[in-house]
């Protein structure tokens, strides 16, 4: 039979094991919680990307555009009234060519941008992941430990059984 200092230990020692759990499982809500947050931004840098390709779709689209004016310019140099007519269109494509760039450089940024964050999403995920297996390890024991307690249980009952016949 055990001693009332064991039992005491014994009761000690579940009480800290039902803190741990009621600690581990906020730990685990908190990072199912973070993985919700990755897992949207994840989302929203798909949806950047997909913007993105948009645009650059757009710009390739203007590019070939602006190539095709340019060459109705060169082609257009016969007549000097239709010269003049289509160089000032040249200018405002020029311009817009010039606006596009600017916004093809803007999109860059963007998409450097969203890459970085990618890159920083997938450090966190990897950092989630090794938590979440750190959890298991910790509810594996923790398991193990519960396992090993009802096994002591079982053996103060059956002590106990052992001993009440001689105790009257």
């Amino acid at each position: 039979m055990l001693s009332q200092e064991q039992l005491d230990q014994l009761i000690t020692e579940n009480e800290s094991l039902q803190v741990q759990v009621k600690e581990l499982t906020e730990i685990l809500s908190i990072r199912e919680e973070e993985l919700e947050l990755l897992k949207k931004s994840a989302e929203e840098a798909a949806t950047l990307r997909s913007m993105l390709d948009m645009q650059l779709d757009e710009f390739h689209t203007m590019q070939n555009a602006i190539g095709q004016s340019q060459q109705q310019v060169e082609g257009a140099a016969e007549r000097e009234l239709e010269l003049e007519q289509e160089l000032t269109e040249a200018a405002k494509l020029q311009q817009s060519y010039n606006d596009l760039l600017q916004e093809y450089a803007y999109s860059q940024a963007q998409l450097n941008d969203t890459q970085l964050q990618l890159l920083e999403l997938n450090k966190k995920n990897r950092l989630l992941l090794e938590i979440a297996a750190k959890v298991g390890e910790v509810e594996s024991e923790l398991a193990n430990t519960l396992e090993e307690r009802d096994d002591l249980k079982a053996r103060i009952n059956l002590l106990e059984n052992k001993q009440a016949p001689h105790e009257f």
